[in-house]
């Protein structure tokens, strides 16, 4: 039996018997201090699937007699409890206290968790320490949390408050959404629909008003070639392309002028107060429920004390009455459309998309497929399920699409991982990849270089991944030559402003990746964006930021583990080994990603359930 230190703190490290970092790695010999994050990685699948395990166990959990997800039924066979962030389970940005879920996993599934006698925790996170005292209840372990620094409250306002408020403000901002391309939507003759972004879109076709999406890349063409149209609905995020709703809406009105073929509208177009009003009917409905149920679920789940805030959020607040307003806007959408025989989405199992599907089935319209249009990541967490929630139940069941559209190999072993049913897998081509096909055997020639070496750097979506980033390179580069050059390549969702670069060499520039290659000597990223595969496709050396406080969710994970780097010194080796060796990597491209541009696989697909398969397959019969 030991006495266990819990260190969630960025505070020297005391000396004690038995140490957990909670973030953070054991880069010394020190046997007695352990680091989650590498129990974790000791045994990730068993941790994973404990996870959801878990996550669906709670939505079957009975409280006064009654299963979770039956509790919150909003509309008929359809319950709300699959728009929560339950279900949803985005760990690296909504619920940010997934990550330490699977460190409370990890820790039970040590082998030596059974010897402990007492926990002591360092810790400012209140969750965290009430899970942790939960835990130590449940396993008649003695627990002691240290006092924490004064921190002022602030005014707390009440979820009923704050939601009011964004309601109002949100409404104000897509009163210019209304009502557009409503008209050409109705009348439509179209049979397939595509939901995507109001987002990436092809500058050069922008600047023309012409609608181009680089999600989808020359798909649609096809498609249009094809003799088929396409409706288009649009989710409105804001971006640099698209700032405000203002603009959107002109956007969009151009875009149904522009071309024909094809019909745009908005979510939010479909707008009006009998809408509006029925958002707020479901809202104070989900409140009622979630106020009914959290008491009794809250009670004994260790684990769900992490979860008090997005519970909070997901049946509450903001979060919950926009849910409601999105679900009754694709209702009011998919009723007035024209019966569609496919519709396709971009995947990431956010709450909208659930919400379309119910919508989509509930007027009887065709097949829905589900498109991953990036990587599917092993900690991503909102592509995996429990396997038990593929089987068929007659009430409430989770709403899946007919099929998801995997683009390659390592998607495929994903799914198949976590035991997707295979019969709905469709393997496709990687639309948002052709750019790599061309580089399926190419091998880029680092130039002999004496003074004039450059490190790529890409920019992360999250402006704290984007920090962090910066201080490891800021730390590193004392370690290298002085003049070396820094070349940063911004997220187009995330802008860092120079001022944030004090004591680097760098340019700041947002052409594409494959454009600044030829330039680079290395590239650096974050552990989590997706960009690094365009680097590491091209040859050029790579290597990957971990994040000491959470799950590593890069894509090179499975690819190649080498490429990661956990210290500033072990970046600045990795940087001076480039600069030296002048070395590529020979990969391919295809290995990962089905990369066939005339589409071969999608438009067989697509033929097979449109009326004109003969106009879509005639080119590659």
């Amino acid at each position: 039996m030991f006495d266990l230190l819990i260190w969630d703190s960025t505070k020297p490290v005391p000396q004690h018997k038995k140490i957990i970092l909670w973030c953070g790695f054991n880069i010394s010999s020190d046997r007695d201090l352990i680091s989650i994050l590498d129990l974790i990685e000791e045994n990730p699948e068993s941790i994973r699937k404990t996870y959801l395990r878990w996550s669906y166990d709670l939505s079957e959990k009975e409280v006064f007699n009654i299963p979770v997800k039956d509790h919150f039924e909003i509309k008929p066979n359809f319950s709300f409890w699959w728009l929560s962030a339950f279900t949803e389970k985005c760990n690296f940005s909504k619920s940010p206290q997934i990550d330490n879920i699977i460190k409370l996993i990890a820790l039970t599934q040590w082998k030596d968790f059974s010897k402990i006698k007492s926990i002591e925790v360092e810790s400012k996170n209140k969750a965290l320490i009430r899970a942790l005292q939960k835990l130590s209840e449940q396993n008649s372990i003695n627990f002691f949390s240290h006092k924490k620094s004064f921190e002022f409250p602030g005014i707390p306002v009440p979820h009923l408050l704050k939601s009011m408020a964004w309601l109002i403000s949100h409404l104000c901002k897509i009163r210019y959404l209304r009502g557009v391309g409503i008209d050409l939507w109705r009348k439509s003759s179209a049979n397939l629909t595509i939901f995507s972004y109001l987002a990436n879109l092809n500058n050069k076709h922008l600047e023309l008003f012409e609608h181009k999406s680089n999600f989808w890349s020359n798909f649609p063409n096809k498609i249009i070639d094809g003799g088929n149209d396409i409706n288009w609905l649009h989710i409105f995020t804001p971006s640099k392309q698209v700032p405000n709703t203002k603009e959107a809406s002109k956007i969009l009105t151009f875009f149904n002028k522009s071309k024909t073929g094809e019909v745009h509208v908005f979510l939010e177009s479909f707008l009006n107060y009998r809408i509006m009003l029925q958002a707020i009917k479901d809202w104070l409905t989900i409140r009622k429920i979630g106020s009914k149920v959290s008491n009794s679920l809250l009670q004994d789940d260790f684990l769900l004390q992490l979860m008090v805030d997005d519970w909070n959020k997901t049946f509450y607040g903001i979060d919950a009455i926009n849910n409601c307003l999105n679900l009754n806007l694709f209702l009011a959408a998919m009723e007035s459309a024209s019966n569609q025989k496919l519709g396709l989405y971009l995947q990431e199992n956010q709450s909208w998309e659930m919400s379309l599907i119910h919508s989509w089935r509930k007027f009887n319209h065709g097949e829905i497929v589900g498109v991953p249009h990036s990587t599917t990541r092993f900690w991503d967490l909102r592509y995996a399920n429990d396997e038990r929630i593929h089987k068929k139940q007659s009430k409430n069941c989770y709403p899946k699409p007919n099929y998801i559209a995997i683009n390659g190999e390592a998607q495929k072993n994903y799914f198949k991982e976590i035991r997707y049913p295979d019969s709905e897998l469709k393997l496709v081509e990687a639309l948002r990849f052709f750019h790599l096909e061309d580089k399926k055997e190419y091998v880029a020639k680092l130039e002999e270089k004496e003074n004039n070496h450059s490190v790529l750097v890409l920019g992360d979506y999250l402006l704290e991944n984007n920090e962090q980033l910066i201080e490891m390179l800021k730390s590193a580069a004392v370690l290298l030559p002085s003049n070396l050059n820094f070349i940063f390549k911004p997220h187009p969702a995330c802008m860092v402003p120079k001022s944030k670069f004090m004591e680097l060499n760098v340019e700041i520039n947002e052409e594409k990746i494959v454009n600044l290659l030829s330039r680079s000597t290395i590239a650096v990223s974050s552990n989590v964006t997706t960009a690094a595969l365009d680097v590491y496709f091209h040859g050029i050396p790579l290597a990957c930021i971990i994040d000491p406080n959470k799950l590593n969710l890069s894509p090179m994970l499975e690819i190649d583990k080498t490429v990661f780097v956990k210290t500033n010194q072990d970046l600045a080796k990795k940087i001076s080994s480039a600069i030296s060796r002048h070395q590529a990597i020979n990969v391919k491209a295809d290995d990962f990603f089905e990369l066939d541009s005339s589409m071969a696989r999608w438009l067989t697909f697509i033929g097979s359930k449109l009326d004109s398969q003969t106009s879509l397959n005639k080119d590659i019969l």
